[in-house]
């Protein structure tokens, strides 16, 4: 059995996982893994996780689960957005997950605040939440950005409709225009 002489480090492996090496360091990755059972077994786990993640996390979250990720390592930074912003944001190599907080919300009467992700530029519609999480002391609702995001169009914009107990027909409306930028790799 051979021992690894310089095993790959954990971040290292996240960030091959992730798409964030320049493709002369995934080549050497790569080439590594290949030859190396050990670090091949640890790079299992880590894109095990990489995906449950990319699975597992919906666009928004709650206050407990940002939490959670936070305690758990994953690095994270965070954009606040007012009613009616639209701003470009760039998606570092130093983060795993960028946090939207859409804020400027009276959620203090809410019921459900219902989440509608469409492209600007095209009118598409993305996704259509009845409900996302919020804290009504908060005024914000947070959406979380995972780096496959990439793949989507770059322009995006998220409608947020605050639906007030006890009354139908009462519902407030807020728009935050979110411009993805990821840089090369």
């Amino acid at each position: 059995m051979n021992i690894c002489q310089g095993p790959l480090a954990w971040g290292t492996l996240v960030d091959y996982w992730a798409g964030d090496l320049p493709p002369a360091e995934a080549d050497r990755v790569e080439e590594h893994l290949f030859g190396c059972a050990g670090c091949a077994e640890v790079a299992a786990r880590v894109a095990s996780v990489t995906e449950t993640l990319r699975a597992v996390l919906p666009p928004a979250v709650s206050r407990a689960r940002l939490d959670a990720l936070r305690a758990s390592g994953i690095r994270l930074r965070e954009n606040v957005f007012s009613p009616g912003e639209r701003r470009a944001v760039l998606f570092e190599h130093d983060a795993d997950l960028l946090i939207h907080r859409l804020g400027g919300l009276d959620l203090t009467g809410a019921d459900h605040v219902s989440l509608r992700i469409v492209v600007e530029s095209t009118g598409e519609q993305l996704a259509e939440l009845d409900a996302v999480p919020f804290e009504r002391g908060e005024g914000a609702v947070l959406i979380a950005c995972q780096r496959h995001f990439a793949s989507l169009p770059a322009d995006t914009r998220f409608e947020l409709a605050i639906h007030a107990s006890g009354i139908p027909s009462a519902v407030t409306r807020a728009e935050y225009t979110v411009i993805h930028q990821f840089p090369p790799a």
